[in-house]
């Protein structure tokens, strides 16, 4: 009897299997995930083939067709790293090389036109993971997204640190392009291409794919946007906390050297090569550091400018029009970096921190901005304040608006100012990637977040979430019904949407005697616009001084007359116009508010357009 029972349970047990499994077609062969609820889910999905041995360090490939059925149930593990939680430096080596895979969540199988949103996760591109854990969930877990958004979610993988980015002379010959490096930033479009041939047969629509990414996968997803690689493989980009960041290849290749140098020392760059091939990775990432200590944000490894992957150094391609244009969501959170700087911070250490970031002519406004105060608690606010808007605040206003002067597709600006409401994690603000618990709403499954603990006000602002980005997913435009209006970003407004509990559609200027601060600091000019620009050279036509700060001079040929001088602001309206003037007349521009401008010359010769910084 007892052996007729436990038949019977197996037969229920394998009869429950078959239908909550469900085997799918990909172009590399068959898959089989599973339900979990009413969401179909396919974890550890592989799109390249293991960059393991001899293609360590080598363009991605796609992965071998497999003929028997595998089963995607379990996450893949992360990439080679030593991960490091925010504000520790003690880090632990983990991962497996053979780590490029990615997840996949969809409401139905089966020709669909549901948005795909793809995320690449963070981590200062040398740590992280599909499948990070923080506050005792998984942080990217896409089902609930998927399920409420009626949306396909995806989740990928890229090499890390050494691993995604060296750039060393004994790899270079191994490539047409005779140069290295970028081997994530490859991962990442073959990851994209493989959601545009497969993700179809997902319910998912390969027309309506939103790359979005947090932190260093924020990076990624600006970068991204400046690749002719990447050219239709998604139409439309989310980037949280961060701006694309693209290093130069003569850096890289010098840290490289050292790198490889710290392991062996004789031989010819490809002798070394080869004997960093015999190596774990774990001897690989085991000395790394920790990519955020003090509250500082630095990139041990970065793509680099190869001519190849990447032409020119983002604000460069920006400002010439030339780059992937789609709608664009951007933004932060207020207090970025509270979990990182030290626990106690008094006010001489803003005093001290002033000092060192903030030339001298600008640190009295520095000390108004950010006054160091009497209390810890007064100078810790400071202190914070400091690194998120030096780090955060003025570099995304920065991107923003270079991009909204050089695309017609529309930008959005958000500023993540909610906090948890339990008093205790309320007192960090809105922390760095706080944002992510509430577009992925996995806030309710957090140790600290689930339960009683779960308020109202967490389930309005991920409601709010989970609907701006599904509708910018769908449509490019994140408003729709039932939410605060979202104002459309300007450069000459700079207007934002503020995520709350009780958002607030109508502001504009984010922190911008703060931004403004950092951004005469490191002696920023800001971009201009491209669009509708017909020019043709005039021959010896230059301004000067420029900057200037009163009168400014136009040469062209020996003082010929033009028919006009027009100046312009960055949003392309007229603020002043010259006609009929001489290019020997000083022209007045003291009236002007410092910035920047257009300087638009017409004569019979043609039309010249020049930068012009007002001081």
């Amino acid at each position: 009897m007892k052996v007729k029972t436990l038949f019977q349970l197996v037969i229920v047990i394998s009869a429950y299997h078959a239908i909550s499994a469900q085997t799918l077609a990909t172009q590399f062969g068959d898959i089989q995930g599973e339900l979990n609820g009413s969401i179909y889910q396919f974890l550890g999905i592989p799109f390249a083939k293991p960059p393991v041995g001899a293609l360590r360090w080598k363009a991605p490939e796609n992965p071998a067709v497999w003929a028997a059925t595998i089963n995607t149930i379990d996450f893949a593990p992360v990439c080679p790293q030593k991960s490091f939680d925010q504000g520790s430096d003690t880090g632990t080596v983990m991962g497996n090389e053979d780590c490029l895979y990615l997840n996949v969540w969809t409401p139905g199988i089966g020709p669909g036109d549901r948005p795909v949103l793809v995320f690449i996760h963070g981590g200062g591109n040398q740590q992280g993971g599909a499948s990070e854990e923080n506050a005792g969930t998984q942080m990217y877990f896409g089902k609930n997204m998927s399920d409420r958004g009626d949306a396909v979610i995806v989740t990928i993988q890229y090499r890390l640190g050494p691993l995604g980015y060296l750039v060393h002379p004994g790899l270079e010959p191994e490539n047409s392009g005779n140069v290295s490096g970028n081997y994530a930033v490859l991962d990442q479009i073959l990851a994209l291409s493989w959601v545009q041939n497969n993700i179809g047969n997902f319910g998912g629509d390969p027309a309506k794919v939103m790359i979005f990414g947090e932190s260093a996968g924020g990076v990624n997803v600006g970068n991204l946007l400046t690749t002719p690689l990447a050219a239709g493989l998604f139409q439309r980009a989310c980037i949280e906390s961060a701006v694309p960041v693209i290093n130069s290849y003569e850096d890289s290749q010098d840290k490289g050297i050292q790198y490889v140098d710290s392991f062996i020392t004789t031989g010819t760059a490809t002798d070394k090569i080869s004997y960093m091939r015999t190596l774990s990775s774990d001897a690989l990432v085991e000395n790394e550091t920790s990519p955020v200590s003090g509250g500082a944000v630095g990139m041990n490894w970065q793509p680099v400018v190869d001519n190849v992957v990447f032409n020119d150094f983002p604000e460069q391609v920006f400002q010439s029009g030339n780059f992937n244009n789609v709608p664009l969501i951007i933004g932060s959170n207020s207090e970025e970096m509270s979990i990182s700087v030290p626990p106690t911070v008094y006010p001489a250490m803003v005093t001290a921190l002033i000092n060192t970031a903030v030339p001298s002519g600008l640190q009295a406004q520095a000390n108004l901005l950010y006054p160091p105060g009497s209390t810890t608690t007064e100078a810790r606010a400071s202190y914070i304040g400091i690194l998120t808007d030096a780090q955060f605040t003025a570099t995304t206003r920065r991107i923003a608006q270079c991009i909204s002067l050089n695309q017609e597709e529309p930008v959005w600006r958000y500023f993540f100012t909610y906090k948890h409401s339990i008093p205790a994690l309320a007192a960090f603000g809105s922390y760095h990637g706080m944002e992510l618990f509430y577009v992925f709403n996995n806030w309710e499954n957090a140790t600290l977040g689930s339960g009683a603990l779960f308020s109202a006000s967490d389930a309005f602002v991920q409601d709010a979430m989970l609907d701006y980005w599904i509708n910018f997913a769908t449509t490019g435009d994140p408003n729709g019904s039932g939410l605060t209006d979202w104002p459309q970003y300007q450069a000459g407004n700079d207007c934002y949407l503020e995520i709350d509990a009780t958002p607030d559609g109508d502001q504009c200027g984010l922190r911008t005697a703060q931004s403004d601060l950092w951004d005469a600091a490191i002696g920023y000019v800001s971009c201009t616009s491209s669009l509708g620009v017909a020019e043709t050279t005039i021959s010896n036509a230059f301004i000067f001084p420029n900057p200037g700060q009163t009168l400014l001079n136009i040469e062209i040929q020996e003082g010929r007359p033009v028919q006009s001088i027009l100046i312009y602001n960055l949003v392309g309206q007229l603020v002043k116009d010259v006609a009929g003037a001489k290019a020997i007349d000083p022209i007045d521009v003291s009236g002007l508010q410092a910035g920047n401008y257009i300087i638009r010359i017409i004569s019979g010769e043609g039309i010249s357009n020049h930068k012009f910084v007002k001081e």
